[in-house]
């Protein structure tokens, strides 16, 4: 980072004025909280008024969010594009801020640094739309775009954290001198920078990257960096043991909760910097402490790339505390990450200092954010939609449903797609299936993103709905039948329409095994498509999509229901059928433990799962997912008892982990592991973080 305000520092361009580049900041800051407030043509309308670094980010970040609520391919060449466009702009004026002696000057960060965080943000947002591009060789150099973002917030994080160290550590609670720009400092650095050492590791990262770039990735030629070769491993590898990445970040935790008026964080472009480089930073260090996938993790693992969860709730924590952009970003990040991927997952904190641990749920912070966000945009439906979503974690999904229902209306079809999305997965969970079915239909007709997901339940919901009929009403159930049919058959052929590093989307591969299996199924035994389905595929689904952590005890009381036997058309068939069974028995001891039943959720999993060699559960269109999946839940009965009267506390930790560890290194891919992954990941921080806590 040094090397690239040195160089930019000698440039000639035309000068810069302070106040009219912080006029567009606050602009352009205006017109995104305008769009969040679901204002999008005021939003647009000022966004068009300038061509600042600000603005042509601010274009950029637009697009990005539209083509990521709606992940549509179109949407994401169009954010690519524009926000390759702020990226060159911003590197320009990074250069004339150290030019031009008129320009913002910090007395914390160096001169061009509002604008260098504006260049690693459109760095990072294009890597996103990369890797969601479907190409691998694209998805690849979005990985190293992402790598070159890393770590200038690495460098920006650095340089704060140097200056707060400094500064809390002073007697007079002030600093000797105000920063200079690096191209203008001695050789030994400046009083407020890091120390030198700081700056030649940070030389080294990014030298190398300019050359890495220019050759392999083809990228935006920048006069920072020279011909060079593709990165080895070990360069890499090496890279990052010099960066010092880890002590400066465990000295800022222990300042996160200092005012940042009290530290001289008060300018507005100051403030920009430290809550923007905290809200990339944050989000990068929570992604990728998620990432479970083999593939995704290789190129983590070649490029780089760590994750730390608490350490990334916390940035992102204290990037919310501000009335700007990146706070609201953060919001929406933090209520995302714990309604969503917390929610989803089974095994959480349950010590007394349970509410406080950022990384798990912390509750009463999580309803005071979302207070606050809904007071300062009450016009926005994402607020709305995170509202519902905290409804469905406290299991009361009609009050969630209710929310939905009004929230569809939003002038930005994205937000409406994403909103329908949550509305009909709550509509399954509430087992609605009339309202279940229209909502999925809707959901197809709105986004072209998953059509054979969305096709696939609907024809599911008509399953039960044939069901509920199938004796009793036997004309009505045969309409049933028939819409069921073509939904499921609907599917299938429009898998693959939609790719992510070039493989198709899991839940397509999980339903054109299935559906395949149940079309075999009808040529051997002479039957219908819907009467050759034997567990309720729906409630499969409840299962997958986390909703069993949301129904109350009627609704679980639902799923149980259908799932007996005596609903399917030949239940005789599958008494010898182990797949089938092993799926029954899942689900079946999934809801008993949501129950609290767990002695007889544990017999279904002991009794018909883990009483056979794991390779009975794999072959042709087998549902290979049931056995890790038998071994997560035994985790999670488990992890339940240890608080119970007369436990062995200490015992049951430990068996819960090798549960966890059974699960977590099952060597070998089975459909629908990535979605383990998450829950595996979450589980083992937080049993090892009880054990910490509980000096095992």
């Amino acid at each position: 980072m040094s090397r690239w305000f040195r160089s930019a520092a000698t440039s000639k361009a035309p000068a810069m004025v302070a106040e009219e580049e912080d006029a567009h900041l606050q602009q352009v800051e205006h017109a995104l909280l305008q769009l969040l407030n679901d204002d999008i043509a005021e939003a647009d309308r000022i966004l068009k008024q300038h061509n600042s670094s600000y603005h042509h980010l601010g274009r950029g970040i637009s697009n990005f969010i539209a083509s990521m609520l709606g992940v549509e391919k179109e949407l994401l060449k169009d954010a690519a594009t524009t926000l390759q466009l702020a990226e060159n702009k911003t590197w320009e004026d990074m250069k004339k801020a150290q030019a031009s002696p008129a320009a913002y000057k910090s007395p914390i960060y160096p001169p061009g640094t509002e604008y260098l965080l504006c260049y690693a943000i459109s760095q990072l947002t294009s890597a996103i739309c990369a890797v969601l591009s479907g190409s691998v060789t694209e998805a690849v150099k979005g990985f190293y775009k992402l790598r070159k973002a890393y770590l200038t917030l690495d460098g920006i994080m650095e340089i704060e954290s140097n200056y707060l160290k400094k500064r809390t550590g002073s007697k007079d609670g002030s600093l000797t001198s105000p920063a200079v720009p690096l191209g203008h400092a001695p050789r030994q650095g400046f009083a407020n920078s890091p120390p030198s050492s700081s700056h030649e590791n940070l030389s080294k990262i990014t030298s190398e990257l300019g050359a890495n770039e220019k050759t392999s990735l083809e990228i935006q030629k920048y006069p920072n960096g020279s011909a060079g070769n593709e990165p080895r491993t070990s360069d890499l590898e090496s890279d990052i043991e010099n960066l010092s990445l880890h002590n400066p970040t465990r000295v800022e935790s222990k300042l996160l909760d200092i005012d940042p008026a009290s530290v001289g964080i008060t300018s507005h472009t100051d403030i920009f910097i430290h809550s923007g480089t905290r809200l990339c930073y944050g989000i990068l260090l929570v992604v990728f402490s998620m990432i479970e996938n083999p593939l995704f993790n290789r190129i983590l693992y070649i490029v780089g790339f760590k994750g730390d969860r608490e350490r990334g709730t916390r940035y992102l924590w204290q990037a919310a505390r501000f009335n700007n952009f990146n706070s609201a970003i953060a919001g929406i990040t933090l209520l995302g990450y714990y309604n969503g991927l917390v929610g989803f997952c089974d095994i959480l904190p349950t010590d007394p200092g349970a509410d406080d641990d950022l990384a798990g749920y912390p509750r009463a912070k999580c309803k005071i954010l979302l207070t606050d966000m809904r007071k300062r945009y009450p016009d926005s439906r994402l607020w709305k939609m995170e509202e519902a979503r905290m409804h469905a974690y406290n299991r009361n999904l009609a009050a969630a449903v209710k929310i939905l229902a009004d929230n569809s209306d939003s002038n930005m079809k994205q937000i409406a797609v994403i909103n329908m999305f949550e509305m009909s997965l709550t509509t399954m969970f509430i087992h609605d299936y009339e309202l279940c079915a229209r909502s999925w239909i809707q959901c197809s007709e709105l986004s072209s993103w998953s059509p054979t997901l969305y096709a696939y339940l609907v024809g599911a919901a008509y399953v039960e709905m044939y069901r509920n009929l199938r004796e009793s009403d036997p004309t009505t159930a045969a309409q049933y039948k028939e819409k069921a049919t073509e939904y499921i058959r609907k599917g299938p052929p429009m898998a693959g329409r939609q790719k992510v590093m070039s493989r198709d989307l899991p839940f397509d591969t999980y339903i054109v095994r299935k559906v395949a299996k149940w079309e075999e199924r009808v040529k051997m035994w002479q039957v219908d498509l819907v009467d050759a389905i034997g567990v309720s595929p729906l409630a499969e689904m409840i299962f997958f999509w986390g909703g069993l952590k949301k129904q109350d005890v009627a609704l679980l009381e639902k799923t149980l229901d259908i799932l007996k036997w005596e609903r399917v058309s030949h239940a005789e068939k599958f008494k010898d059928d182990l797949d089938e069974m092993a799926i029954h028995a899942v689900l079946n001891a999934a809801v008993l433990r949501n129950l609290e039943r767990r002695d007889e959720a544990r017999d279904f999993l002991t009794g018909k799962i883990l009483n056979h060699d794991r390779n009975e559960f794999k072959g042709h269109l087998k549902d290979d997912w049931t056995c890790p999946n038998a071994h997560f839940e035994m985790a999670c009965l488990v992890w339940k008892e240890k608080d119970l009267d007369g436990a062995d506390h200490a015992a049951k930790v430990n068996e819960c982990f090798e549960w966890l560890e059974k699960t977590q290194k099952w060597g070998e891919e089975y459909v629908l592991n990535s979605r383990m992954s998450v829950k595996v990941s979450t589980a083992l921080n937080t049993v090892k973080r009880h054990k910490k806590i509980m000096g095992m």
